[in-house]
């Protein structure tokens, strides 16, 4: 019994520490997004999973699907973004959903209390995943790009939200094209062309970006493939630079 609870116990532990690893570099709401999406399942299959030779290798195996963030969602531009990462975290609760109703409805051992609250957390985890794939199918937009795709600056930069040349922060009317902006200002005598030439070189260093100023975000899960735009504007009027972060899934006007 002991050493049975040591795996239960255990291994929802050690993928908890595996979630924040990979979450954490992106941003703190995608990491919480990793916990519910990946993390969850697999603790709902430790707790309530039956006792089958299969339990612990399906552990072991959902353990390993969530480091698969780090390489599905490797930090280029737009990871940060929740819309985008929602949109590939979601079917992460697929596989531990399926297992786990699976094993509870072939099982024959344990409490009936047990194979009903094993099909409760499974419908949960199946539900998640399922209607996450309906609200692309319904609701497919970019969303406003995350601030984590700018922050955290560099040491002798600052900047603060303000309200660009679109408009305040959020999204136009058709929900297609979402934008962020913000003020962001440097050493006192530093020049605008200075200041965006280490702006660029931060986003190119810690946020993946290439020297294009427009990105095609990853289209994994998605119906469109939204593009993340980094817009620098200097008026000799105002200090620093302004810094407009865009995403858009409309095809480019024709030149």
């Amino acid at each position: 019994m002991a050493k049975q609870w040591w795996w239960r116990a255990g291994i929802p532990v050690l993928g908890l520490v595996v979630a924040v690893a990979v979450g954490w570099r992106l941003s703190s709401e995608v990491t919480v997004l990793v916990v519910l999406c990946a993390w969850v399942p697999l603790t709902a299959w430790c707790l309530f999973a039956p006792r089958t030779r299969a339990a612990l290798p399906v552990a072991v195996g959902l353990l390993a699907l969530i480091a698969t963030v780090r390489w599905v969602l490797p930090g280029q531009p737009g990871d940060r973004t929740l819309s985008i990462a929602w949109s590939v975290l979601m079917w992460y609760t697929l596989p531990g959903g399926l297992a786990l109703l699976v094993a509870a409805w072939r099982s024959k051992d344990g409490p009936r209390w047990l194979r009903a609250t094993a099909t409760v957390a499974a419908a949960v985890a199946l539900a998640i995943g399922c209607c996450g794939g309906a609200s692309l199918l319904l609701f497919d937009e970019p969303g406003v790009p995350s601030s984590a795709e700018l922050f955290p600056l560099p040491a002798g930069m600052d900047a603060v939200s303000a309200t660009g040349p679109d408009g305040a922060n959020g999204c136009d009317r058709t929900g297609h094209s979402c934008w962020s902006y913000y003020r962001v200002t440097g050493a006192p005598d530093e020049s605008a062309a200075a200041l965006t030439e280490r702006l660029w070189r931060h986003l190119r260093e810690n946020k993946g970006w290439n020297t294009d100023s427009c990105q095609p975000v990853g289209r994994f899960g998605r119906l469109t493939s939204p593009v993340l735009c980094v817009t620098v504007m200097s008026d000799p009027a105002v200090p620093g630079i302004g810094v407009e972060l865009s995403m858009t899934d409309l095809e480019p006007s024709p030149a």
